[in-house]
């Protein structure tokens, strides 16, 4: 099990990973434990059938919560991938992606985003595994 989550953000795809610097910065920013953070983000979280739903009136997070641990997942993973190429994400390019895709979206977007990246670091993340013949690279071989 791993607690970084490759997840579509913004203008590509993006690793996340609240590693031990990015979660002891999380834990000073929002003045509260792991734990309580995580309780307070999943409040109002849910599952029907393995489907995420929000019920948004028991939320109980606040929108720092969301932006601020999106922001240190981005730092943490330190990655993505957009328009096809590799990039680098340093804490500057982690605070612009929250400025201009989170801070003016509506919230229950960056509340699933910040939810997934809290459940991978308290509970970990199995990612899926593929299914044989789905990587073009593996059916060259074969051919």
């Amino acid at each position: 099990m791993q607690t970084a989550v490759e997840l579509d953000f913004a203008d590509g795809t993006y690793l996340f990973d609240l590693k031990l610097p990015q979660l002891a910065e999380l834990q000073e920013k929002r003045k509260v434990g792991v734990f309580a953070l995580y309780g307070r983000v999943m409040k109002g979280r849910g599952f029907i059938e393995d489907v995420p739903v929000a019920i948004t009136e028991a939320g109980e997070a606040f929108a720092e919560d969301l932006w601020e641990t999106i922001r240190l997942g981005l730092i943490g993973g330190g990655a993505g991938h957009v328009d096809g190429k590799d990039v680098a994400v340093s804490a500057i390019t982690a605070r612009r992606l929250v400025e201009n895709y989170c801070q003016s979206a509506p919230l229950k977007e960056s509340w699933a985003l910040a939810a997934a990246i809290l459940m991978a670091r308290v509970e970990g993340y199995t990612p899926p595994k593929a299914e044989p013949g789905s990587d073009p690279a593996s059916e060259q071989a074969t051919e």
